[in-house]
């Protein structure tokens, strides 16, 4: 059994990334036999979408970076962690390319008002994760709902969503006892999820 997450981040020991390790050392303890990796997107060469549509008959997208080794570890994955901090009402830039890359991982059979997933009736499950500097929950705006959809459309069932309200030094979100919570309830409903029949 696998579990990739990837991190919108590139503080490689802020606050998106302690809630993921956390994330994952809970689905660990509760499901030992799980192998997990943690990605930051922005180690990756992953440039913009173009809108060419050469991805439409394929499930591969034609522009040559590292986007598709990314692809070839949520192939084999069985879960999924996609974790951003909020930057300006929304995800990271990284994570932003990341999903509009993923455009090639639609196809649209019929018309463009319906779509299917490569990973539609797969069974893979994922865990969303967002963080905010401010301590107003409105200022997160998209982040946490846009990951959600993503994986949504991406035919990927979202089990657990995890919520960091007014954090930004790095590393204090490791001093908020309800954060932690969540992340770890995440991890183990993850496991549970994943470990069941």
């Amino acid at each position: 059994m696998q579990v990739t997450a990837l991190v919108g981040s590139r503080r490689k020991n802020g606050n998106t990334a302690f809630i993921s390790r956390k994330i994952l050392e809970a689905l660990r303890t509760a499901l030992p036999s799980v192998e997990t990796e943690l990605l930051f997107l922005g180690d990756f060469d992953i440039r913009a979408c173009t809108g060419c549509e050469g991805c439409q008959k394929s499930w591969d997208c034609i522009i040559r970076d590292d986007y598709a080794a990314i692809v070839s570890r949520i192939d084999a994955a069985d879960g999924l962690i996609l974790a951003s901090p909020t930057y300006w009402y929304s995800v990271t830039s990284d994570m932003k390319r990341f999903i509009d890359r993923s455009y090639s991982l639609i196809q649209y059979p019929v018309s463009r008002r319906e779509w299917i997933s490569k990973y539609s009736g797969t069974g893979k499950l994922c865990v969303t994760a967002a963080v905010c500097e401010q301590h107003d929950e409105s200022m997160m705006g998209s982040t946490l709902s846009l990951l959600n959809d993503f994986s949504r459309d991406l035919g990927i069932e979202a089990v657990a969503s995890v919520k960091a309200i007014g954090h930004f030094d790095a590393g204090s979100v490791g001093g908020d006892s309800a954060v932690m919570e969540q992340a770890k309830r995440a991890g183990r409903l993850l496991a549970e999820r994943l470990d069941s029949p």
